[in-house]
């Protein structure tokens, strides 16, 4: 399935890319081509998503997805550099072909237009997590975090032309911190997520003990960030972006945030997100991660740098998404006062870590 960058197929047109014409020389003698429309679960993407169904007549038929990006609509682009076409980009980069050597492509073709793009891929519906908030395999976890450190180790303190329109690392503590939605309102843009942000912010600070209030409002970003390595991140790890094929190769989609950035900013969004889902404790995720990564860069880190990487991490699950924690609480929902409070310790951590600095 996986495609070197640059060998992808760009077509003239949407009408192009899932037409018979364009589509024959990859998959044979298609019957026919069949569309169907295709609901995701993220409010927070204004892509439309079709499923595209070849028919053949003599076997069973393949499917597709055709993802079209629209910018106008797209509260992601919008908070994260408002680069239109960055999924589009990562494909025709040659700089990141390794990107594909690790991890498997689900992509086909694409269509890069001035207003709208548009991705093909395979469809992975059959490979991908069951949406529960139950744990994933221990084998499952570690396939995930050995992948993701072999792609940051890649290109660990790279120097790369295509920085210029990779998500910059500040995004990620900007994107959805608690001035997020009185800056969209300034803006004059609007989505039926942004009440529910605001009040989950509005929650926070009344559940938050009043010493960590500050540190979470303005936090030392600058300070924190200085020094630390960078790498290439998928950006967005949540389970729903990710898929084990048969063979034990894990595939990737959704790289609309695709960043050059702290690799503290991809385990730290993906204990959080994925909380419900991890097959072990946040800080045994640390630490396997820490294995994979030193033994894919050969070397280990001193103290003093992985505890600033840690300290990264829980920065990047607090502006990203303690919002989200906060409101989990107050709907009673199983686990989230001992999540909420997981959060508040190793949030008084972090900020006493900064006092001593």
């Amino acid at each position: 399935m996986s495609k070197v960058a640059n060998t992808f197929l760009k077509a003239g047109s949407i009408e192009e890319l899932i037409s018979l014409d364009f589509l024959a020389p990859q998959f044979g003698d298609i019957n026919s081509i069949e569309e169907q429309p295709l609901k995701t679960s993220s409010a927070f993407s204004g892509s439309d998503h079709k499923k595209i169904i070849l028919h053949y007549k003599n076997r069973e038929p393949i499917s597709l997805v055709l993802k079209i990006v629209r910018p106008s609509k797209d509260m992601t682009i919008w908070r994260t550099g408002n680069i239109p076409d960055r999924e589009v980009r990562l494909l025709g980069c040659r700089e990141l072909d390794q990107v594909w050597s690790i991890i498997d492509s689900p992509y086909i073709g694409y269509y890069h237009g001035d207003k709208y793009s548009a991705l093909l891929m395979h469809d992975l519906s059959n490979f991908l997590f069951p949406d529960v908030r139950q744990p994933i395999l221990h084998e499952q976890e570690d396939l995930i975090l050995g992948t993701l450190a072999r792609v940051h180790a890649r290109y660990w303190k790279s120097e790369l032309d295509c920085k210029s329109w990779l998500t910059p690392q500040e995004t990620f503590f900007n994107y959805l911190h608690p001035q997020s939605m009185s800056e969209e309102k300034a803006a004059g843009r609007d989505n039926p997520l942004y009440s529910s942000i605001q009040k989950g912010w509005d929650l926070v600070f009344e559940m938050l003990p009043n010493e960590l209030k500050s540190f979470v409002w303005e936090p030392p970003i600058e300070r924190m960030t200085e020094g630390l390595p960078k790498t290439v991140i998928h950006g967005d790890s949540k389970l729903g972006n990710l898929a084990i094929l048969p063979g034990g190769k894990l595939s990737a989609f959704d790289w609309t945030v695709v960043a050059y950035a702290c690799p503290a900013i991809e385990i730290g969004w993906y204990i959080t997100v994925n909380s419900s889902r991890l097959s072990t404790t946040k800080e045994n995720i640390f630490n396997r991660y820490r294995e994979q990564l030193e033994k894919e860069l050969a070397m280990q880190f001193d103290p003093d740098t992985w505890q600033r990487i840690l300290d990264l991490a829980i920065l990047t699950g607090v502006r990203m998404l303690l919002w989200n924690k906060a409101m989990n609480v107050q709907k009673d929902l199983p686990g989230a006062r001992v999540e909420w409070d997981w959060w508040v310790q190793h949030i008084r951590l972090c900020a006493n870590h900064q006092s001593d600095r």
